[in-house]
């Protein structure tokens, strides 16, 4: 079995928008179904639990352009201040089903233009994968050069970019092993910036799978134009010329 989890209940402040950036309409829709909708193309998966904020006043709109047939695979979970509270919270709500071995897939709610064919290599890999496998998670090679800064913003070094890679997500892992990792990294206090950083608090090795470099997340205004632009010129040209 296939579950997956989209964390949504953060504020998003960077967007300088009164909505929260999973909200904001994109291409006739907002970006928070674009990334729904990307998911719920895979077969396999059986299940997307969606974590919420306790405040939501936006996920009704959402939700009332998805389909009945949508709707069956979906079910919602009250999320955390922290992200990785809202995967525990979503976790906990798919384990009462799961098996510790079966795979949970979690993509970031602001991540809409995740390609199919990255989606298959990511659950390919995982599911072939032995049991020594921790996991995996897209990912591209950074290509910037890279500064280490000052406090005051001044270089204070230039970074070897060789072997570093740009985390994106859907980042997999099973069920049970992701739930451990979470669970001790708050008893330890230790920081968890995606699901990837606890499983390799737990001496966990996920495996990088390279996907295109249009995965982008939207995290500032001029992000969500570029969405727009990627996911338009996927649609075919007839459309376009319409100006769909």
């Amino acid at each position: 079995m296939v579950y997956a989890i989209i964390p949504a209940a953060g504020i998003g402040s960077r967007m300088q928008s009164s909505i929260p950036k999973q909200y904001l309409p994109l291409c006739g829709a907002t970006v928070l179904l674009h990334s729904i909708r990307a998911l719920l193309a895979v077969k396999d998966i059986s299940r997307l639990v969606i974590a919420l904020n306790p405040a939501d006043l936006w996920w009704p709109q959402t939700r009332a352009l998805l389909t009945e047939s949508e709707l069956q695979r979906i079910a919602t979970c009250i999320g955390g201040a922290e992200r990785w509270q809202s995967v525990r919270s979503a976790l906990d709500m798919i384990n009462k089903v799961s098996q510790h071995n079966d795979w949970v897939l979690i993509h970031d709610a602001v991540r809409p233009c995740v390609r199919q064919q990255d989606l298959r290599a990511l659950l390919e890999f995982c599911d072939a994968a032995p049991a020594s496998v921790a996991g995996a998670l897209l990912a591209t090679p950074v290509s910037d050069t890279l500064k280490r800064a000052t406090d005051s913003f001044s270089v204070q070094s230039t970074m070897d970019r060789t072997q570093l890679w740009a985390a994106c997500t859907p980042q997999m892992f099973r069920s049970g092993d992701l739930l451990l990792a979470l669970d001790q990294c708050a008893l330890s206090g230790v920081s968890v910036t995606d699901e990837s950083s606890a499983i390799e608090a737990a001496g966990g090795k996920p495996q990088l799978i390279p996907c295109h470099r249009d995965n982008i997340k939207i995290t500032y205004p001029d992000d969500l134009q570029l969405a727009e632009w990627i996911l338009q010129s996927r649609l075919p040209a007839s459309l376009v010329s319409d100006g769909a």
